[in-house]
């Protein structure tokens, strides 16, 4: 599931009313505005402002949060990326367990969970009428198995929406003889072709559009209601394969009308990290289809940072959709189950929540079975522990009880006042009645919060463009925190403050004035001394001073206060605590005793672990030991020495070491108070042994100010090295991570960590890194040759015979001109001068995407050297200069350079004519 990207589907046209600002009390469904060509810049923005949801859209924004569950052939042969011909037979779930994997989910307070029925290999994970690469073709339960029926039969029990991925790719249907990929003609047929009682289609399709639709239509009418229909648009081919995504949207509107579309519906985020944008809006711009049931895809791409800003309205664009994101993610590094791979932690997932569901996304997980059939007891805890902190952090408002009132200077609109944002109500809200304004809630008692909730009342538009949060002192205002987009949902976390008075200000609005739905606040624990009143132990007790004095919250340094600890005078003693679960350690603080003997708390050691220390060790033995974060404090100690952690931890221990007696007045375990997000983008190709790949690293701040963040990566391709440029980020600052192969690294996958770390928290993204096999260069240097497409089988041409310097090059039908002849030199770096017969005049590339390739005078400069790299079905052509890949399209086209795309498409071989 590693590729993302969905064509465009085919435009629908449908008429639209003119679009009119929707009062507050009006009900959701604006999904599509259409964009005049004459239309300034303030009428779009309030055409934007005006876009709201369909209801449907509206019911899968208020999930929040959807499990998704990867098990086929790759469960069993470690790949991530099946090849297709993989034997059903090897699908032995002995211990299945549907029931399991819905609890698991619902368990952590997942609405939906989306269960992969194909994957890119192409098994169908239950028996079918139009295929045998099925469930049926497994010895399995004698080729009775139904995976999907276990599955939506366990989801209906447990109360669990449904979702179903059917992938359009099909890499069994790409063998030969298969229906993938085979430039067969499109047909008039009806769907399903065996013929039944329900809904039939008329439609016009090719082999493999045909199949799948049969196949879509099997799993919409066999298993009761679906929520969800995912579709992704990875094709192997590289384009030769087209989907007929607007017939498959009717089959879906048609069986399953309150079923939202993955590509229709909502989008890809644009990584696989489950982070969002620092401003995501829903209102995207497009040019595919006014009609609101169609597929569409933004104008500005999936990845980019900004696809929907301000500067992004503009005419160049032809609708404005509702079109909200979906941030994938997964629980292990790998989509399907690997052997010896751990789950993310509770910091990470957590801080996911945060940069997902608390950005106006909503949350996909992944969390894949064994090969029993079960997902594994660590993944379990851990799914436990995700909906336990989320429960705990959210299940107490603080503004319970509160009153609001608006702001000096600020009025609300009719009806729409300021206690409707404490109602709990993602239907009301308050409205200014300007673009900006201020509305303060009053809290019945001081309280402690560092975590804000708010919503805006999407039925009437997404709107705010700007926000600040602030509290109140006792005597005048203090900022907090500050922001962008709100949309469904915005979380926002700040420094612990105690405040009775919380005011939020509106600060920027599209065109219109917002409705703010809630405005909660919460205290997420992270002040909260986590070691108090937790099970402590220490080496020895002496003068009836127990462990459980440093953790029963009195910092008090007298002795005879009865609250400081002693040990006996003895090697290294040692104290520890045990906080009942591995948590993220932001800080610690220690309190020596003040009354006497303070200098026997120096030179000594704190340590954290996931797992209980080994006593037997001296300090030094135990710092080196794995998993374990240590510091060695060598003067004395203070109240409090304070100490920066960043790691997760369930055992902290204090351990002298000479032969002291050890006194601890008390020992504090904090959560971290500043936090930030990271994603790395997915590599969508292949890299060849000896060639690099990069990816795109991102950070945000989640909560406070996290400070620099250093970047590094683990679990490299054997061979391969890591670079960051830069090495060193400011959270909301990217760098560009390239790993370099070698020669020598083996053929395979590799999942590599890549790993972000600031003073008090670490997080990490994975990437997978496929590498193939060198294969020596195809040609010989000095000879000639001509260049096919892999794909089309046309060769590149200069058009006409041209001898004229900056002609674009094309590919034609071959013959056997010189015109299509090349003759291929081998430079000192390896790579290729790639000159004409005819002309005399080389190949030759500028810089940018999408720009043509012509011939020119030949200079030896790097835009006129080509790397050959293998790829499928041959090998592309990248130019030294740009990095980008010779691409064409059809017949007679001009050849252009492009980033490099998965498929054939861009592979050309090379003939001695």
């Amino acid at each position: 599931m590693r590729f993302r990207l969905l064509a465009a589907g085919v435009a629908i046209s449908s008429a639209l009313a003119t679009v009119v600002a929707v009062s507050p009390a009006a009900a959701a469904g604006n999904p599509v505005v259409t964009i005049s060509p004459t239309d300034t810049q303030a009428q779009l923005l309030a055409k934007a402002a005006s876009v709201t949801p369909t209801d449907r859209q509206l019911a899968w924004q208020r999930e929040e949060l959807t499990g998704f569950v990867h098990f086929g052939p790759n469960t069993y042969t470690g790949r991530d990326l099946g090849l297709g011909t993989e034997d059903p037979d090897i699908i032995q779930p002995a211990g299945l367990d549907t029931d399991q994997w819905v609890s698991t989910f619902k368990d952590a307070g997942f609405k939906k969970i989306i269960f992969t029925a194909k994957h890119h290999d192409g098994m169908l994970m239950y028996p079918s009428a139009y295929s045998t690469y099925d469930m049926a073709s497994s010895s399995y339960l004698n080729g009775t198995a139904d995976l999907v029926k276990s599955f939506t039969d366990s989801a209906r029990k447990f109360g669990v929406k449904v979702g179903i991925y059917l992938s359009p790719s099909d890499l069994h249907e790409y063998q030969p003889g298969g229906t993938f990929g085979n430039g067969s003609a499109k047909v008039n047929a009806t769907i399903p072709s065996i013929a039944g009682t329900g809904p039939k289609f008329d439609v016009v399709a090719d082999d493999y559009n045909r199949l799948y639709m049969n196949t879509l239509y099997e799993l919409l009418t066999k298993y009761g209601t679906v929520d969800e229909v995912w579709f992704d648009g990875y094709d192997p081919t590289g384009g030769r394969q087209p989907y007929n995504f607007t017939d498959w949207v009717r089959i879906v509107r048609t069986l399953q009308p309150t079923a939202v579309t993955f590509g229709g519906d909502v989008r890809w985020v644009g990584n696989e990290s489950g982070v969002a944008r620092t401003s995501e809006w829903s209102v995207i711009p497009n040019n595919n289809t006014a009609n609101p049931d169609g597929m569409r895809k933004s104008t500005f791409g999936e990845v980019a940072d900004n696809i929907a800003g301000d500067d992004k309205l503009t005419t160049a664009s032809s609708y404005l959709a509702w079109f909200p994101g979906e941030c994938d993610a997964k629980l292990q590094p790998s989509w399907f189950w690997h052997p010896n791979q751990t789950p993310k932690t509770l910091s990470a997932l957590m801080s996911m929540y945060y940069a997902s569901v608390g950005r106006n996304c909503q949350l996909l997980l992944n969390v894949g079975p064994n090969q029993q059939g079960k997902i594994g007891a660590t993944e379990v805890t851990r799914m436990a522990e995700f909906g336990a902190k989320i429960r705990s952090t959210f299940a107490t408002n603080q503004a319970a009880g509160a009153t609001a009132a608006n702001d000096t200077g600020t009025s609300n609109t009719s009806g729409n006042v300021p206690a409707n944002v404490l109602d709990a109500n993602d239907g009301t809200g308050w409205q200014p009645s300007a673009n900006t304004g201020g509305l303060v809630v009053d809290l019945p008692a001081p309280k402690a919060v560092n975590t804000v909730v708010l919503q805006e009342n999407i039925q009437v538009g997404q709107r705010v463009a700007g926000f600040a949060v602030d509290t109140w002192n006792g005597t005048s205002w203090q900022q907090v925190t500050a922001g962008t987009t709100v949309g469904y949902k915005r979380i926002v976390q700040f420094p612990t403050v105690s405040t009775q008075k919380v005011r939020l200000r509106i600060t920027a609005s599209r065109a219109l004035a917002p409705s703010i739905a809630t405005l909660a606040l919460y205290d997420d624990g992270s002040a909260t001394n986590l070691a108090q009143g937790k099970p402590s132990t220490q080496s020895s007790t002496s003068n009836s001073a127990p462990a459980s004095r440093a953790v029963d919250g009195n910092t008090h340094g007298d002795f005879f206060a009865n609250s400081v600890t002693h040990t006996n005078s003895e090697a290294s003693p040692w104290w520890q605590v045990d906080l009942g679960a591995s948590v993220p350690v932001g800080k610690l603080a220690l309190w020596n005793r003040t009354d006497c003997c303070a200098n026997r708390l120096t030179d000594y050691w704190v340590f954290v672990s996931d797992t209980p220390f080994n006593t037997s060790l001296t300090p030094a033995q135990q710092a080196a030991a794995p998993g374990v974060w240590s510091s060695r404090q060598t003067g004395q100690a203070g109240t409090p020495t304070q100490l920066t952690v960043g790691k997760t931890g369930r055992y902290v221990m204090v351990r002298l070491a000479g032969t002291n007696p050890l006194s601890l007045a008390e020992v504090q375990v904090f959560a971290p108070a500043n936090d930030f997000s990271l994603a790395a983008s997915q590599p969508m190709t292949s890299v060849p042994a000896g060639q690099a790949t990069t990816s795109t690293v991102t950070t945000a701040v989640t909560k406070g100010a996290t400070g620099p963040i250093t970047l590094s990566a683990a679990n490299l391709p054997p061979g391969a090295t890591a670079t960051f440029n830069p090495v060193t980020v400011t959270a909301g600052g990217t760098s560009t991570l390239t790993i370099q192969t070698s020669a020598s690294t083996p053929p395979g996958d590799s999942i590599v960590d890549v790993i972000g770390t600031a003073a008090e928290v670490s997080h990490s993204a994975q990437v997978t890194v496929s590498v193939v096999a060198a294969s020596a260069d195809p040609v010989v240097s000095g000879q000639r040759y001509q260049v096919r497409n892999a794909l089309s089988g046309k060769a590149v041409d200069v058009p006409g015979n041209a001898t004229t310097a900056g002609t674009q090059l094309i590919q034609w039908a071959p013959h056997s001109g010189d015109n299509q002849r090349w003759t291929f030199t081998k430079q000192a770096d390896g790579s290729y001068e790639v000159r004409s017969v005819s002309s005399g005049l080389c190949m030759d590339a500028t810089t940018n995407s999408g720009e043509p390739v012509v011939q020119w005078t030949c200079h030896g400069g790097s835009n006129q050297r080509w790397s050959l790299v293998a790829a499928t079905g041959g090998h592309r052509l990248v130019a030294k200069s740009s990095g980008k890949v010779l691409t064409v399209a059809g017949t007679g086209d001009g050849l252009t350079q492009a980033a490099a795309v998965a498929g054939s498409a861009q592979s050309w071989i090379f003939v001695t004519p």
